[in-house]
């Protein structure tokens, strides 16, 4: 009798696992804001690979010119808490009112952990839910404009990253007598009410990460996840991850990673919450472009690319092998051959391929041609496409035949991203699959690697216009460029049939744009 009961209990949980996938379809996901690359790139994603998506009105996103109000968010979340399955939600969204606001807010401590306690009461709501929290360190730029830091980072910024490039230097190690010089002269270049207002927003910011590591050993998540935006080697985002591990150093690497990045950071919890989900574990083999390879230390962050590639697959439910051979995907990541990832748009992104690049092209298009499936992450330049690797990629017709492509913005971004889109890529016909792969195309190729400085160089800068207010221009802009990634679409991206490609630009600056293809 024991024995006939054991038997029908196994029967009724293995038939209860078999059917989660089919009813755990339902996703809440808050981003940092309406930018494309965080909401409607992210969205169209999920949404392609056939998943419901509950995401607030735009409206109550935070935009170019305003911030979002946290608590007007958290009673959307409360309101749709027990819709959900899986809560993929931005803390900085929730708790600042957006990546920018992060970095800008004047909101106390009490207010700001106040916020940070609502997590507790999601849980509540909705204790079945799985929940998946990104959140940021507050970046430490070498220098910034338009507005998407405190308005004295334009004048004191460098000054003010250096010193705490230096101070963390010096908790690791000693100082020399010229560091020390150097140290004592850029304090006192910075006017002291300056690096106090910077200082103490940093740190009401690190006590709200705090918390949110505490709530993660609590077990109020089932990940969380805390990016490093813009960061360096040395400067005051790596202090601070420093003193973060320390705190999160008892958390296994199934509920807990921080790493380079904000902007990939949705995609990759929206991805591990599928995964989970639907009990799938993808395993994954990396392989690298000859030269530098997994050792390059990519711009604008602080990690070799190996170790970096390994924690966002790991973040985001994947198992990366060392051999190829039963890995279900190829993560193909074209890296730079000296280690250097120079800007996309310098002219040194211009010049043929190398016997490097032609051997990885090869390399892929032997994994293609032999039925396996490959995404590539393009990071051999920041800010967008590599133009000699993807002329061979399309002159050979590969690009379509990838589950995803990326190439935009910090390395990170494009890993996660890539990591992201391929495993949605998994759930798509080929034509969304490819749809999804032509909009990176047009806009980390077409627009990042190459429009985008065309325009600076021939419009923008003869005319003595803002790159970061385009105001007035905006429009004839707009025209402008959408004409040249069409005519860019037209000569190099023939083996995607678009009919109609739109282009704007949504936070009035030429650094990002919106893309939609058909």
């Amino acid at each position: 009798m024991n024995n006939k009961k054991s038997i029908l209990t196994a029967i009724f949980l293995l038939l209860f696992f078999i059917h989660v996938p089919g009813y755990a379809q339902t996703l809440m996901y808050v981003p940092f804001d309406n930018r494309p690359v965080s909401n409607e790139y992210v969205v169209d994603t999920v949404k392609k690979g056939g998943f419901d998506i509950l995401v607030p009105p735009e409206d109550s996103l935070a935009a170019r010119t305003r911030s979002a109000n946290p608590d007007q968010l958290w009673e959307w979340v409360f309101a749709h808490a027990k819709e959900a399955d899986g809560v993929v939600v931005s803390a900085d969204a929730l708790i600042y009112g957006g990546l920018v606001a992060s970095r800008t807010h004047e909101i106390s401590e009490d207010v700001l952990l106040e916020r940070v306690a609502n997590f507790q009461k999601l849980k509540e709501l909705n204790p079945s839910a799985r929940i998946y929290v990104f959140s940021t360190i507050m970046r430490s730029p070498h220098a910034s404009s338009g507005g998407v830091e405190p308005a004295y980072y334009e004048t004191y910024g460098p000054a003010i990253f250096r010193i705490h490039a230096l101070q963390d230097k010096s908790e690791m190690e000693k100082l020399n007598k010229k560091e020390k010089k150097e140290l004592e002269t850029l304090n006192a270049q910075v006017p002291k009410d300056i690096m106090e207002d910077w200082v103490n927003r940093r740190e009401k910011n690190f006590k709200a990460n705090l918390q949110l590591v505490y709530a993660a050993k609590d077990n109020l998540f089932n990940y969380l996840l805390i990016g490093r935006d813009d960061c360096s080697p040395l400067s005051r985002s790596h202090q601070e991850s420093r003193w973060l591990s320390k705190e999160a150093a008892d958390l296994s690497a199934s509920k807990y990673s921080s790493f380079p990045g904000a902007d990939q950071l949705g995609m990759l919890m929206l991805t591990r919450a599928v995964n989970d989900l639907t009990f799938t574990i993808p395993t994954v083999s990396v392989i690298y472009t000859q030269g530098a390879g997994n050792k390059t230390i990519p711009s604008y962050e602080d990690t070799p690319v190996g170790k970096n590639v390994r924690d966002h697959l790991f973040a985001a439910g994947f198992v990366p092998l060392l051999s190829d051979k039963s890995a279900d995907m190829i993560l193909a990541v074209n890296t730079p051959i000296d280690g250097w990832t120079r800007e996309a748009g310098m002219e040194s992104n211009k010049t043929k391929a190398s016997k490097e690049t032609l051997a990885f092209v090869k390399q892929i298009q032997g994994y293609l041609q032999a039925g396996r499936k490959v995404a590539v992450a393009d990071i051999s330049f920041a800010n967008g496409s590599d133009n000699a690797f993807m002329k061979e990629m399309t002159n050979n017709k590969l690009a379509s035949q990838l589950e995803s492509y990326s190439g935009w913005n910090t390395a990170s971004n494009t890993i996660g991203y890539t990591i992201g889109q391929a495993a949605f890529a998994q759930r798509m016909t080929a034509a969304d699959k490819n749809n999804l792969i032509a909009v990176r195309l047009l806009d980390d190729w077409a627009y990042q690697a190459n429009v985008r400085s065309d325009l600076m160089n021939e419009v923008l800068i003869p005319q003595g216009i803002s790159n970061v207010q385009l105001n007035e221009m905006r429009p004839a802009l707009t025209q402008d460029v959408t004409k040249r990634i069409q005519n860019f679409a037209q000569q190099n991206l023939t083996e995607f049939p678009l009919e109609k490609v739109e282009v704007s630009f949504p936070w009035n600056r030429m650094f990002e744009v919106d893309v939609k293809a058909k």
